[in-house]
């Protein structure tokens, strides 16, 4: 029998072929999705969810702005559903994001967005669940789920991973098709586009057997008495918070993520001799600024790990560990690849350490989580503020 650890690392290796497996489909059932919507109804849009799921969804605005020339908003969806939805802008068009559909505060943030008239979108597994039914137009995702059920009735449940790297592929696809429907995007433009995707795939195959070797090397020097602190800008914004989430998952231990810039200003504060800081580097925006960081972190004492292109020989010189990456992705498609080392180090740490995954091993613990995250009760108003 499969033990939670082995499904984790079958499903980390299973990545690169989901993705490559999966586009031409998903594009497919989106250009038939939008192909009689009036471009004019597609003004303003916004992604929703929680945890992994607004992680994808703060990974895919660049792409998807990109792909669009649209402004694309990610909004946690508590933050929307009782907050923004109130005064949704006429024409919008809402993502709500869960990879089980059961998730109370997305759906509810879908429902109210299509009351007041917006297009909504359930990038989700299956048809039959909740945010399926809640939403006008399904995208769904072909991924295993996280929590599943041996055939004794008993559940097992992982970290996500490839799970997050489906529903960032639905929207990075969508994205596709909508910037074609827009007129944004001409045959050449889109080809460009599906053919990055493409070779996102290719890169994600490239970077797993060594970031497996290294991430099981490392996973004894992890231990309960250093803290971990990990940076990311842009896109890998998204990919630190993720990776302070598999921390949580993994190890139910504490961690920090921050934006690159915003380290300085706090997290610094915490950083010395027992502090590993993790700083996802690829080539962009952020760059420049996170070998500043590296710089003043190893200054401190912390130990620097780097995540960055292979050839990238300041990134390289800054760190006192360095996880290779494939070159050539453009920044906004990094996500899918650059988040690797967090899923195998967070799986081998719990691993070798023989930690629980979400400490589930107290049957109350993981009761208790399962109704906050599936049966919270769902407000009726968009009014911020009305008894829910």
């Amino acid at each position: 029998m499969e033990t939670e650890k082995t499904i984790m690392l079958r499903e980390i290796g299973m990545q690169p072929d989901f993705v490559r497996g999966n586009i031409d489909d998903m594009l497919a059932n989106m250009r038939l999705v939008v192909a009689d919507r009036d471009p004019g109804t597609l003004v303003h849009g916004f992604l929703i969810g929680c945890g992994d799921s607004y992680c994808a969804a703060l990974a895919a605005r660049q792409f998807m702005m990109r792909a669009t020339g649209r402004f694309i908003e990610p909004v946690e969806a508590l933050e929307f559903s009782r907050y923004l939805v109130a005064d949704l802008p006429p024409n919008s068009f809402v993502f709500g994001i869960s990879n089980s559909g059961t998730v109370s505060r997305t759906i509810e943030g879908v429902r109210l967005a299509r009351d007041r008239g917006a297009w909504t979108f359930a990038v989700t597994v299956s048809a039959d669940n909740k945010l399926a039914q809640t939403a006008e137009t399904l995208i769904r995702v072909n991924a295993t789920p996280n929590i599943k059920e041996r055939a004794d009735g008993t559940r097992i449940v992982t970290p996500g991973s490839i799970t997050y790297t489906a529903s960032m592929l639905g929207l990075f696809v969508a994205a596709i098709a909508i910037g074609e429907r827009l007129g944004h995007l001409d045959a050449a433009a889109s080809a460009k586009l599906v053919g990055e995707l493409r070779a996102t795939a290719a890169a994600m195959a490239a970077a797993d057997a060594g970031t497996a070797v290294l991430a099981l090397e490392l996973a004894p020097t992890f231990t309960r008495a250093r803290q971990t602190v990990i940076l990311g800008g842009g896109p890998n914004y998204a990919t630190a918070y993720f990776a302070m989430a598999k921390w949580f998952e993994g190890l139910t231990r504490p961690c920090h993520y921050s934006q690159i810039e915003e380290w300085a200003h706090e997290h610094y504060f915490i950083t010395g001799e027992t502090t590993d800081t993790f700083i996802i580097l690829p080539p962009g925006g952020g760059h420049s600024r996170g070998l500043e960081q590296a710089q003043a972190a190893r200054e401190m004492g912390s130990r620097v790990i780097i995540i960055g292109e292979a050839d990238d020989a300041d990134a390289r010189a800054a760190a006192d560990i360095y996880f290779p990456m494939p070159g050539g992705l453009p920044e906004e498609l990094t996500p899918f690849v650059y988040k690797l080392p967090f899923e195998y180090l967070s799986c081998e740490i719990s691993r070798v350490q023989n930690i629980a995954f979400l400490g589930f091993d107290n049957k109350k613990r993981q009761e208790v989580n399962f109704r906050q995250i599936f049966n919270s009760k769902e407000t009726k108003s968009t009014v911020a503020g009305a008894a829910r």
